[in-house]
């Protein structure tokens, strides 16, 4: 697993917010149980103490992972998901008796140009087991940070690991084509970038990635 992860184009930009998404293998269904999503929450608790990122934001699906992250000036984000994903696969085959990858190659990241393209992201991750038909509304589903910025839930196990948002989500004057724009991008499997056509144009010819 260590090999796909090193493999990550590093692209670091400090203190900036980074969307991931992580497939599992062959598209199984590996988050079938609470347990098993508690033990990747509590992973990521562990993971957040040892490397001092900050995660905003968590969907976890039975077959993939949303995630909104802030590096630190430090830390960049293949270093975050070098430890997050290669361990986690480590300790979830260990305590199951499962052998071979966890992940699907290689978890996929965007870079974000700011808080209103990152409260349009979670809006996407929080619609995302609706859309799915899992359930009706996005409180219905527990393994999403949706109870704990909109709800604020507190008692919860995601309260121990989410941070608490610098900027107001689902602002009343939200931009319509910015949030759509961000949902075109997200559906995307080659844009890298998530912002406006001058930002995404920017990052492309600075670092050369789609």
């Amino acid at each position: 697993m260590a090999s796909n992860m090193s493999r990550l184009p590093l692209i670091h930009i400090p203190f900036g917010l980074y969307s991931v998404v992580s497939k599992c293998n062959n598209d199984e269904f590996l988050f079938n149980t609470p347990e098993k999503f508690e033990l990747y929450i509590r992973h990521l608790i562990e993971c957040k103490k040892e490397l001092k990122f900050q995660i905003y934001d968590i969907v976890c699906m039975s077959n993939h992972v949303h995630e909104l992250y802030r590096v630190s000036a430090q830390t960049t984000i293949a270093q975050i998901l070098q430890r997050v994903k290669g361990f986690f696969s480590l300790k979830f085959n260990k305590k199951f008796g499962r052998t071979g990858h966890f992940w699907r190659n290689k978890p996929f990241y965007r870079i974000i140009e700011n808080e209103e393209y990152a409260f349009n992201t979670m809006n996407y991750f929080h619609w995302n087991p609706v859309r799915a038909g899992l359930v009706s509304t996005p409180q219905d589903w527990p393994y999403s940070g949706y109870r704990f910025h909109i709800m604020k839930e507190k008692s919860i196990l995601l309260s121990k690991l989410l941070d608490r948002l610098p900027f107001q989500l689902y602002p009343p004057d939200q931009n319509e084509s910015a949030r759509k724009k961000t949902a075109e991008i997200l559906c995307s499997k080659r844009l890298r970038f998530i912002g406006s056509d001058l930002f995404r144009e920017t990052m492309k010819n600075k670092f050369r990635a789609a």
